[in-house]
């Protein structure tokens, strides 16, 4: 059994598993939206109360851990943007007497890859696999193999939280320059199958199905067509928010920042280099598998690598994440 803290840009994310034999087993799984990258982008650094909306709710993911369980906690973008990110690394230890690692964006992107395609592993899709992870304050674009392995890819600072505090309109002409780039690299390796994972692709997925209640066993592999996606940013578009927050599916914190997550997800598929390569035909694959459970399976790789001996459950650079370290 392990533990993994995702700090995020819009919200923090808990995952507690059991790894076996390549696969995850979710036994506890929570998320608290509290938009600690507020401000970031203007200011360069992480905002007081956003800070202390965070460590509360890390107090209180925490306590849900089991005692004794190794645990893992990853900062993100919003905390490797800001210029006091090793400052909220320091509350955070003393909060939670937990090492905060603050990712790379390739990292992320890695982890990310890794969560997505093991969860959907029972779906046989065809390689290559291309996951697009939309965040708050970045986007990952990562291509590898449904086996894990991985072949490349990159982040840009391009998130759903950076879009609405820089006032950028929520239509479909937002400017994803610096995106295009990110997503060029991951052409190369010719993918034949699209997956979004991280909280804007699961309500939506939520949303398409019309879900009464959020279910993981409802979005995770469900398969929607770019066409229902813009329906579905469409109906978005004419509710105000207060009628968002009345979405069944939605969660309560997101109904300002899924619009823009919505835009960038249906402009990266749009992106000449990419609509081009995938041709109308094109199908996503919704995953609810993400960074937390990239770094169970790493974690798990390494475990039986070293034939049962336990990792250091806080550094993830002992065991050779990124695929330039091998």
């Amino acid at each position: 059994m392990r533990a993994v803290l995702d700090v995020g840009t819009n919200s923090v994310r808990l995952l507690v598993a059991k790894v076996s034999q390549g696969k995850v087993e979710p036994l506890t799984r929570e998320v608290k939206v509290t938009r600690l990258g507020q401000g970031v982008d203007e200011r360069r650094r992480l905002d007081p109360v956003a800070m202390g909306r965070t460590l509360a709710a890390l107090s209180e993911l925490t306590a849900l851990i089991p005692k004794g369980a190794p645990t893992s906690i990853m900062g993100t973008s919003a905390v490797r943007d800001a210029q006091n990110g090793k400052e909220f690394a320091e509350l955070v230890k003393m909060e939670t007497g937990l090492s905060l690692q603050i990712l790379s964006g390739l990292e992320e992107a890695e982890l990310s890859f890794k969560g997505a395609v093991f969860s959907l592993q029972d779906l046989h899709l065809p390689d290559p696999v291309t996951v697009v992870d939309i965040g708050g304050g970045s986007t990952e674009v990562y291509t590898g193999t449904r086996g894990g392995t991985l072949l490349g890819g990159g982040s840009a600072q391009v998130g759903a939280v950076r879009l609405l505090e820089k006032g950028e309109s929520s239509d479909l002409s937002i400017d994803l320059s610096l995106l295009e780039p990110v997503v060029q690299e991951n052409l190369k390796f010719s993918p034949k199958t699209l997956v979004a994972v991280g909280g804007t692709a699961t309500s939506l997925a939520a949303m398409i199905q019309d879900l009464q209640e959020y279910s993981d066993e409802k979005v995770t592999g469900f398969f929607c067509s770019l066409e229902e996606l813009k329906k579905c940013y469409r109906k978005l578009g004419r509710l105000s928010l207060e009628e968002r927050r009345h979405i069944p599916s939605l969660q309560a914190g997101r109904e300002d920042v899924i619009v823009y997550g919505a835009a960038i997800l249906i402009r990266v598929v749009e992106l000449p280099v990419l609509h081009e390569f995938w041709r109308p035909s094109l199908w996503l694959a919704l995953a609810t598998g993400q960074l937390t459970e990239g770094v169970q399976i790493v974690y798990n790789i390494f475990w039986m690598c070293r034939g049962g001996g336990m990792a250091d459950a806080t550094d993830l650079k002992s065991v050779g994440l990124s695929a330039r370290e091998g």
